[in-house]
């Protein structure tokens, strides 16, 4: 069946107008509306707001900051806050080349001379050798000398006259087998001594009654290192230390708590008891 564009506009109408389809608003529907048309208002002046501070904002940096650049003798212009500066680039930049650096200039080269300071030592001070150790006390030169050939006028050697003849008196003998013990005094002598004269070989022994010191600065008081220092090749004895004179002679050093206590002088050839 056809129905005429007319007749099915009726029969819409009629549907439309029917109560049974009308939806009644809920109750408090009008203030939802008032409260929903606020939002949308307070929204909107947000928004003008916002865009009203953005283009406050974009004029003032406008006004602050200006670029100019100017082509014509390829020099770029800023501006900002009322200060001008320019910046001209390089006159050898050309369009596809790169801009020429200058080579730096070769440093010229000195000839220097170090000299050591006038005040500055021309030579390393030898150290001392560790074999020889340093005395511990100055050099001795207290008390007469006991030199390493004989004491005052008494050479080792002397035969008894001999002794004798140098105004040395000898006395108080004691007699052994070979040789024979004096007590030498007189004014060839720089102090009393103690003498021992042997019958084949002459004075053999002199040991002064007061502590001698000898060329070397060993005397009274020395310590054994200081004999030792004095006289490398020295060696230890009963009760003391026995260091070459010379060739011919020893020295023969008595020690006691306080250092050298007695010097005396022995022929290395001799007959007589040491």
């Amino acid at each position: 069946m056809n129905i005429s564009e007319d007749e099915l506009e009726q029969r819409l109408r009629a549907l439309f107008a029917d109560e049974r389809l009308d939806l009644p608003p809920p109750p408090g529907a009008g203030t939802v509306i008032v409260a929903g048309a606020r939002r949308r208002r307070r929204r909107r002046h947000a928004v003008l707001a916002a865009a009203g501070v953005t283009a406050a904002v974009v004029a003032v940096s406008g006004g602050l900051t200006v670029i100019r650049l100017h082509a014509e003798d390829g020099t770029a212009v800023m501006s900002a806050d009322g200060t001008e500066s320019s910046v001209k680039p390089p006159e050898n930049l050309t369009a596809g080349r790169a801009p020429e650096t200058s080579a730096p200039e070769p440093a010229s080269t000195q000839s220097i001379q170090v000299s050591a300071p006038p005040d500055s030592p021309t030579s390393i001070p030898r150290r001392p050798s560790a074999t020889q150790k340093p005395s511990t006390l100055p050099a001795v030169s207290s008390g007469p000398l006991l030199a390493a050939d004989g004491f005052g006028k008494l050479k080792l050697g002397m035969s008894e006259a001999e002794v004798t003849a140098q105004a040395v008196a000898l006395s108080d003998p004691e007699a052994g087998a070979s040789c024979t013990v004096y007590k030498a005094q007189g004014s060839g002598l720089p102090a009393s001594a103690s003498v021992v004269i042997s019958k084949a070989v002459g004075l053999v022994v002199v040991t002064p009654d007061v502590v001698a010191h000898t060329a070397e600065g060993i005397g009274a008081g020395a310590t054994k290192d200081q004999v030792l220092a004095a006289y490398p090749t020295a060696k230890a004895e009963t009760g003391g230390v026995v260091a070459p004179a010379s060739a011919a002679a020893q020295y023969h050093f008595k020690l006691g708590e306080t250092g050298v206590v007695q010097t005396s002088l022995m022929s290395v050839d001799q007959d007589c008891a040491g």
